[in-house]
């Protein structure tokens, strides 16, 4: 009788353990993943053969195996089940990223569309096809009225249903840069922020208890007005209720620790925020909790005793240098039960 009780013990506990899967999250700014074809309606011609860049297509190539590169080695080697990006000029430079030979084999199904952002660049995702029932998704533009005039990329909302049935929103981002200076251009962030929480809150009202994972490089980090006060992301998981949303990453950034290094100083740019069902522990999709992370591989760094450690980017200035991306990439897991 005893060892009938251990062995039906045993056997559930195995099939709990085997019926879980945890699923690799994942955002990276491409750092200009510019295809080498001229579209007249953007702004690319410093990335064509006679740009600035002289971007041709050995280049072109290094590129892409460079960022291929670094999604395959995600997750074990087994490349990030769902990446969010920014920094991406075309769905052909997507799609030929997805079949390069490195990426090839993970079947990865894209979702991309085209925006009014003033340099040409857009955000995009990727996805394992092999998790995902149903997928769709639609661009959500920023009214340039609220940032001065300007056209900066749109959000990218990504709708998908799992295997399992439970359903995942993700909203991946690229807020405006500070290149006019943190302060002078902070309203633009704030009001993009508005959009997304707007978004969020649109969400809500079909499902309070949606999943939904708000990700991209904010260009704020987790302490800024935009990203605590305006999204409503809080720092602490205890203390995430109801439509609030949690930052993953925002402990780490407490840490010292960032996805941009400007001036020997990190910034946590990069962020994944979730909501608030995504941690509840009976929910059939949850947050691993310590699973949030930089990452960050040797051969992504610079090796130069002057920037050691800095990521080594594609370009600096007019220099190639052949490297990746000047912002590393922010993962974290989830668990998927059955």
């Amino acid at each position: 009788m005893k060892k009938l009780f251990f062995s039906t013990i045993l056997l559930f506990v195995l099939n709990n353990v085997f019926a879980q899967k945890k699923a690799c999250i994942a955002f990276y700014n491409q750092e200009n993943l510019f295809d080498t074809i001229d579209n007249p309606r953007k702004n690319d011609e410093e990335f064509l053969p006679n740009g600035k860049y002289k971007w041709n297509t050995e280049r072109y190539l290094k590129k892409l195996d460079n960022m291929a590169k670094v999604i395959a080695s995600m997750n074990n080697n087994n490349g990030a089940d769902f990446l969010g990006m920014c920094e991406v000029e075309s769905i052909e430079a997507l799609t030929d990223l997805t079949k390069n030979k490195q990426l090839e084999k993970m079947a990865y199904k894209t979702l991309f569309f085209e925006g009014e952002d003033e340099r040409g660049i857009d955000n995009a995702f990727i996805y394992k096809s092999s998790l995902v029932k149903i997928a769709s998704g639609k661009s959500i533009p920023i009214p340039s009225d609220g940032i001065d005039g300007d056209h900066t990329r749109n959000l990218l909302l990504a709708e998908l249903i799992l295997t399992n049935n439970q359903k995942l929103y993700f909203i991946v981002n690229h807020w405006p840069s500070r290149r006019e200076g943190e302060k002078e251009s902070e309203f633009k962030r704030v009001f993009v922020a508005g959009v997304v929480r707007k978004t969020c809150d649109s969400i809500y009202a079909i499902n309070p208890k949606a999943n939904i994972i708000v990700m991209g490089d904010l260009n704020d980090t987790p302490s800024n007005m935009s990203v605590i006060a305006t999204l409503g992301a809080t720092g602490s998981a205890s203390k995430t209720k109801d439509k609030m949303l949690y930052n993953t990453v925002k402990d780490l950034a407490m840490e010292g620790k960032g996805t941009h290094k400007y001036k020997n100083e990190w910034s946590m740019l990069d962020q994944i925020i979730i909501s608030a069902n995504l941690l509840n522990t009976k929910s059939k999709v949850k947050f691993v909790q310590g699973s949030a992370q930089v990452y960050k591989q040797d051969f992504m760094l610079e090796t130069d005793e002057k920037y050691k450690g800095s990521p080594l980017r594609t370009f600096v200035g007019n220099k190639y240098l052949g490297g990746f991306s000047d912002h590393l990439p922010v993962m974290i897991y989830l668990e998927i039960g059955k």
